[in-house]
């Protein structure tokens, strides 16, 4: 295009009348923003002017940095518009072409800045004929850590500016023929990127026709085995000898676990595995210091309890208080009904509705709702234990304890909606002070 032609003639001759250093910098950022100007421009012909310039070989390492400092504040642009950009998108027509809002941040929740989100972010940056504004775009869509964009673009551009700078100095970007090839090398992956997007979107709306969405671990997993808590989260333990200390764990498998199907409010007993687990957790729970029981009224919690403190000599015939505000979660008029048949007819209203903080069945309570009566149950908990200074129990539900946490921890109304908690087992523990 003619305008991209006369903008290259500009910036040849802007090079000329400017500081090199300015060129690079705000060259870069140019180069970044306007993705037509081929990208070995602005770095070959710094590169040249340096030759020129009779400047030693040595001072391209500090254009090279000032050269990347601009390529982070040309991507960021392109990074933080096409953030927004997304949020309008897909929030207006996300239902139309099959995505919303919270699938696409998923995405980019699963690089949480381990060494080989910076590394792969750094490799993709480096190589010099990889097309660098369709990766920008990508980032900002996914909302990728920025300090992950930022690090990673900076050391990659380290390499893929000085590479270019070199073939400036040494005279070969003056060759037509040899730019050329880089330029269409890079409008070829320009191509190639368009296609892997398409293909990947593509496969990603078949699995989500199949109830096979991403979710941040265990990419992959089928419905089934998501809706089974195969994949849990730590829970935190916190004890003391001298400040009370509460213990509180989740019940068992139930027949209503194992058979998929939502159960709230019923009153589903232990599986033989459920007592399994509760037997695992007698074993953690045998030493420690306990003088008082409360669980929730339904069976499935009661019956661990009683198993998990079954080795505790001094806990093991203490009396069970029961307290409703601890009880499982109602879904309402969906108790009854198996969550994998009602995720395969309408995988978006089941995901709400169990992972979202004010996601609500037709008839029954939000975790929000349920939070209400576990933080003012945890008000009375924490005066009691502090008055009388004792260490206490409690046996509840999935529900429950994301509740449980919020309180004690802390935790968003997101996080809260999201975290899982394993099946008997194990538990979580908090001092009280």
């Amino acid at each position: 295009m003619q305008i991209f032609t006369d903008l290259m003639a500009y910036l040849e001759m802007l090079a000329s009348l400017i500081p090199l250093e300015l060129f690079t910098f705000v060259g870069t950022i140019i180069e970044e923003i306007l993705a037509p100007i081929p990208s070995p421009f602005v770095m070959g012909i710094t590169g040249s002017i340096t030759r020129a310039q009779g400047n030693p070989l040595s001072y391209l390492l500090i254009i090279t940095v000032i050269g990347a400092v601009g390529r982070v504040v040309g991507t960021s642009f392109l990074y933080f518009v096409s953030d927004i950009a997304e949020d309008i998108i897909i929030g207006r027509f996300g239902n139309f072409i099959g995505i919303s809002h919270n699938e696409v941040e998923k995405i980019g929740a699963k690089f949480n800045g381990t060494f080989k989100d910076y590394f792969t972010l750094t490799l993709l940056r480096a190589i010099p004929v990889l097309p660098s504004s369709p990766v920008s775009v990508i980032c900002g869509v996914i909302k990728l850590p920025y300090k992950v964009f930022a690090v990673g673009t900076f050391i990659g551009s380290l390499f893929r500016n000085l590479f270019f700078l070199y073939i400036g100095y040494t005279g070969l970007a003056a060759t037509e023929s040899f730019a050329r090839g880089l330029d269409s090398a890079e409008n070829i992956g320009k191509i190639v990127f368009v296609l892997i997007l398409t293909g990947g979107y593509y496969y990603y709306y078949r699995k989500r026709e199949k109830g096979e969405l991403f979710q941040s671990k265990g990419e992959g997993l089928s419905a089934k085995e998501k809706l089974e808590y195969k994949h849990v989260d730590e829970l935190p333990k916190e004890e003391s000898e001298d400040l009370p200390t509460v213990y509180i764990f989740r019940h068992g498998q139930s027949e209503d676990n194992k058979n998929l199907t939502f159960s709230g409010w019923r009153d589903s007993p232990l599986t033989e595995e459920g007592r399994e687990q509760a037997k695992i957790l007698a074993e953690k729970l045998k030493d420690k210091k306990i003088d008082k029981l409360i669980s929730s009224p339904q069976i499935r919690a009661l019956d661990t309890l009683r198993i998990a403190l079954s080795l505790n000599e001094q806990a093991a015939d203490l009396p069970i208080e029961i307290d409703e505000r601890i009880k499982e979660r109602s879904y309402g008029d969906l108790q009854g009904q198996n969550k994998l048949e009602l995720h395969e007819k309408d995988p978006e209203f089941i995901n709400r509705v169990r992972r979202s903080w004010d996601g609500q069945p037709p008839n029954g309570e939000s975790i929000a709702m349920v939070y209400e009566r576990v933080k003012d149950f945890s008000e009375d908990l924490v005066n009691e234990m502090k008055e009388k200074k004792i260490n206490v129990a409690i046996s509840c539900h999935g529900n429950s304890i994301r509740c449980f946490r919020k309180y004690f921890e802390g935790l968003s109304n997101e996080e809260t909606a999201k975290v899982e908690t394993q099946l008997g087992k194990d538990y979580a523990s908090y001092v009280i002070r």
